[in-house]
């Protein structure tokens, strides 16, 4: 009998911090996993070691100190791995991912943490691209399982004409090999991307402006108000301002239209 109900109590505790888990349960364990790739720049959510911790760790990081959770990061391997860890309750949320509608069919988004527009790049000394017949015709690299995939599609290039990468790192060494001739990035990949990659080059806009924010399970209701709240008073002070600035330097706020 008394071995029933601890096998009881024992799977009532791990349903409740299973993959259903929301706020209440996660200040019980007393912990927030955060999915984030493995290949993230480290000017965004740094998984590790010395230096600053990213933009997107240290503004959820401020989250996880107002209601007395630890951060646990938990990496994986590329960006389609994300929403698959988050549906087997490997972790609470994921951090920069693209709002688009075919993810919302899968989790809920929180408000915007980052605008998400789209545009085409190139690597010097090759030509930048300026129009989007000019990039049809590029040799296309993307990485795979992105918004920046989505929109080279969207834009009438086919998956079959593209190179296909695990992370973006990749993308970079091809452009500046000339492997390709031309990808798709967000803003804010762009700018971090250009300090480290001296050659990129942004041209044309694709799509509509879109939006970044971080991802939770649709069952996560009071996680999502939690974050919802977070993120609306932290956009409307000084705070997002200047860690824009601080991890995308002076004339980011300009590039992102916050000025």
């Amino acid at each position: 009998m008394i071995r029933t109900v601890a096998c009881l109590l024992a799977f009532t505790l791990v349903a409740a911090l299973g993959p259903g888990a929301d706020l209440e349960d996660i200040q019980k364990r007393g912990v927030l996993r955060v999915i984030a790739q493995k290949g993230e720049a480290p000017e965004m959510f740094r998984f590790s070691g010395s230096g600053e911790p990213g933009f997107e760790r240290e503004m959820l990081q401020g989250f996880a100190t107002l209601y007395d959770l630890s951060l646990e990061p938990v990496p994986v391997g590329t960006s389609a791995d994300r929403i698959p860890a988050l549906l087997r309750g490997d972790g609470d949320v994921i951090v920069g991912i693209v709002n688009t509608a075919k993810r919302r069919e899968q989790i809920a988004f929180t408000p915007e943490v980052l605008p998400a527009r789209h545009l085409v790049v190139t690597c010097a000394p090759g030509a930048r691209v300026q129009t989007i017949e000019e990039f049809r015709k590029a040799k296309v690299g993307v990485v795979d399982g992105t918004s920046w995939k989505d929109e080279a599609v969207a834009a009438g290039v086919p998956v079959s004409e593209m190179t296909l990468f695990p992370t973006r790192e990749p993308v970079f060494e091809a452009l500046e090999s000339g492997h390709v001739t031309a990808t798709v990035m967000t803003t804010t990949d762009f700018l971090l991307a250009a300090r480290s990659h001296t050659c990129l080059e942004g041209g044309v806009d694709l799509g509509a402006p879109g939006s970044a924010g971080w991802g939770v399970r649709k069952e996560s209701s009071d996680l999502q108000a939690a974050l919802d709240a977070y993120i609306s008073n932290y956009r409307a002070g000084p705070s997002w301002n200047r860690l824009i600035v601080k991890y995308f330097g002076d004339q980011a706020l300009r590039a992102l239209g916050r000025e």
